[in-house]
């Protein structure tokens, strides 16, 4: 994505990495003193940031009061190696020996000495490995239950979306992932792609109503296969102007390109009847035909003109420029459709032919 032009602000939703405090935990050395990782974690909270034991307001703002651990000047405590482990609940085992108690029945062990005994402290250093500092994320982001990145980025100025994916996908979709990892295209594609099943889940139903309306429309079914069988030369003028203006077929193109068949339908009907009106009037029919698509011309050329022009000013935008586009060439080839395909399917359909 960096060295892609088409694209800017990139950006990731992995957080910076930030200082984690990490003790290397020495489990046979620290149960040999009776000590558990819970007498280990109290004793670093009180010698770095401290435990709260209460809270005091100052007005109405709440100010925390914590406890903290200091070495023997008053300051705090440099190296966390010396910092002092004692177990919370205090060992008895020393107590129930044999010299422990002649001691105590003789007084030679002092009270003094007996409640150090019990409450004696062990260094870090000594239940542990190594103490030291590592980088780690503070978060890591997860996908339906599983481990991901999302990497983002905006399409530069003047860039359609899609025309921006395309021209960093190739090189993505070529990278080789390990076992178990996944590539999945979110965003704009992903919403794109919902946009196109939503859409075309209901299009065969519009074509069987717009086929129906057309039949009871004309009380026969050749005028209506005539007008479909001109819809799939909409697509010469879309993917002429596509490659002319390098526009990306997208999901507002094909919206536009449906709107197309619209036009073009509306167009054959009135172009259909006009060549029925004169048939019915006695007119020869060869001669109807042609002398309909003379008439018709003006009315549809000025009416598809008319369209062609008002999508100019969208034409270069970056998210409609591709409907503009796809809605002026298939106008105006659908029009060109209209005036010359339709009579002469009309004459094969209905077997006109030119007597002498």
């Amino acid at each position: 994505m960096e060295n892609t032009p088409e694209v800017c602000l990139i950006t990731t939703d992995w957080e910076p990495q930030i200082p984690v405090l990490t003790i290397e935990y020495d489990q046979p050395a620290a149960r040999a003193l009776g000590l558990s990782r819970n007498d280990v974690s109290m004793p670093l909270l009180t010698a770095t940031s401290g435990i709260p034991i209460g809270a005091f307001y100052e007005g109405i703002h709440k100010n925390n009061i914590y406890l903290k651990c200091l070495d023997e000047e008053g300051q705090p405590i440099e190296n966390l190696g010396n910092t002092q482990v004692f177990s919370s609940i205090p060992s008895l085992n020393g107590l129930l020996s044999t010299e422990m108690m002649v001691k105590l029945q003789s007084g030679t062990l002092s009270k003094e000495d007996l409640i150090e005994s019990i409450m004696g402290s062990t260094p870090l250093k000594q239940i542990s490995k190594d103490v030291d500092i590592r980088w780690e994320d503070p978060v890591v982001p997860r996908y339906n239950g599983q481990r991901s990145q999302c990497v983002q980025c905006s399409p530069s100025p003047g860039i359609e979306t899609e025309k921006a994916r395309l021209a960093v996908a190739g090189q993505i979709e070529q990278i080789h992932l390990p076992d178990g990892y996944s590539l999945v295209w979110q965003g704009e594609k992903i919403a794109s792609n919902k946009s196109m099943k939503y859409l075309f889940k209901n299009f065969p139903l519009a074509i069987i109503l717009m086929i129906a309306i057309l039949i009871m429309l004309f009380k026969d079914y050749r005028k209506p296969a005539i007008i479909f069988c001109c819809i799939p030369m909409i697509l010469v003028g879309v993917v002429a102007v596509m490659l002319l203006t390098g526009k990306v077929f997208n999901f507002v193109a094909i919206v536009g390109t449906l709107g197309l068949i619209g036009m073009l339908i509306k167009n054959g009907i009135v172009l259909m009847d006009e060549i029925t009106l004169q048939i019915n009037q006695g007119i020869e029919p060869i001669t109807a035909l042609i002398d309909s698509s003379q008439s018709r011309l003006r009315p549809v050329m000025m009416a598809s003109l008319t369209t062609i022009l008002g999508m100019i000013p969208l034409l270069a935008d970056a998210m409609f420029g591709s409907l503009a586009a796809a809605i002026m060439g298939g106008l105006l080839f659908s029009t060109l459709i209209t005036l010359l395909f339709i009579p002469i399917l009309y004459a094969l359909f209905f077997h006109i032919k030119q007597t002498d």
